[in-house]
């Protein structure tokens, strides 16, 4: 089945093209031609991609390892532009990471892109909101047998490169896994020594960057590591968000780190005004949209609209491996936004299917 979308302007995540008709059959884009007589209104943009979502609908995935918290994840989050997502499991024990897995090979619904463990392998010192419970030695043998259960699924995983010994990184490291650093108290030697070309959640749960002691912080700053961040402006402040995009420029991208409210599994985070937070009042994942944390680059800290588009498509996709997706081009899937002047969602395609009513 064939059909067309015609836009007077089109983001592609490289450049801007004019009145653009947009075919698309069996869900990917065939062409893009010139056209006339198209929408006018706003502009037409990839599909987010958000790499830490936790759940959404009030279904943490965390609490229920199910395919009905991925949909409920994918239901919530389209609706403000994102199309594409790694469900993330807290830090757990390993049967719900076991059904994580298994509900991640299982699911055949929309925009599930990979499984993202945050943990079991972190220094405690740093877990944030995560329960220290959970947190679990990285042995030969658990290591060995997460990569064979994920086998043939995406997976990302957040680490504290600290916490293992060598030869176990290793096995890791050069696994199928993506590996990140955070929730880590490594110092600047050690995450430099360990090799890792991703860190999470920047200035969240890490060793800081001080005058004598660099920490994970200023081991992302030295460094050429995809990152992620988190901008919100109560993670990290916009003026952070701005020094950081100045110095880490492409390698930066945006994460939403959302929750939702769930009190019927070990970890129910409470909202409150625009933040939420665990039973000790630690902040516990954020409120935050994609299409908002967009904004907020734009608006709270200077980034250019081109450029906070592609800290939401482009970059995510290329951290992922996501090759069909993160720009509008020929043969990539049909996953698109129309955004309006001021950034916000007016429509979502999922691979040529128009999501809002």
């Amino acid at each position: 089945m064939t059909s067309k979308l015609i836009f007077k302007k089109v983001f592609t995540g490289h450049a801007w093209l004019e009145n653009q008709a947009i075919s698309i059959e069996d869900g990917r884009i065939k062409s893009l031609e010139q056209a006339t007589d198209g929408i006018a209104d706003g502009f037409l943009v990839p599909g987010f991609i958000d790499l830490q979502v936790y759940g959404g609908g009030g279904i943490l995935f965390s609490n229920h390892q199910t395919e009905a918290a991925i949909q409920a994840t994918f239901d919530e989050h389209a609706k403000t532009g994102t199309t594409a997502f790694q469900i993330t499991l807290n830090c757990s024990p390993q049967t719900s990471m076991w059904a994580a897995i298994d509900a991640c090979k299982s699911y055949a619904g929309k925009g599930l892109v990979g499984l993202h463990l945050e943990g079991p392998f972190f220094n405690p010192v740093k877990r944030g909101a995560h329960h220290e419970a959970f947190v679990q030695q990285p042995t030969i043998d658990f290591v060995q047998e997460i990569i064979e259960r994920t086998n043939g699924l995406p997976t990302y995983m957040t680490i504290a490169p600290e916490m293992f010994a060598p030869a176990v990184l290793n096995i890791l490291k050069n696994s199928h896994i993506m590996c990140s650093m955070g929730h880590s108290d490594a110092t600047y030697e050690q995450a430099q020594q360990a090799g890792i070309s991703r860190i999470t959640h920047l200035f969240n749960a890490m060793s800081q960057w001080q005058s004598r002691a660099l920490g994970l912080v200023g081991a992302s700053f030295r460094s050429d590591a995809w990152t992620s961040i988190i901008a919100d402006g109560l993670h990290c402040d916009f003026e952070s968000l701005r020094l950081a995009k100045q110095l880490k420029g492409e390698k930066l991208f945006l994460i939403t780190d959302a929750v939702t409210h769930d009190e019927s599994g070990p970890y129910v985070f409470a909202k409150n005004g625009a933040r939420f937070t665990n039973e000790t009042g630690v902040l516990s994942g954020s409120a935050l949209t994609m299409d908002e944390a967009i904004r907020n680059c734009v608006v709270r800290a200077g980034i250019s609209k081109e450029e906070a588009i592609r800290m939401a498509t482009v970059y995510p996709a290329e951290v992922a491996n996501l090759s069909d997706l993160g720009s509008i081009e020929t043969g990539k899937r049909a996953c698109f936004v129309h955004l309006s002047d001021d950034l916000q969602v007016k429509q979502v395609w999922y691979d040529g299917e128009a999501l809002i009513n």
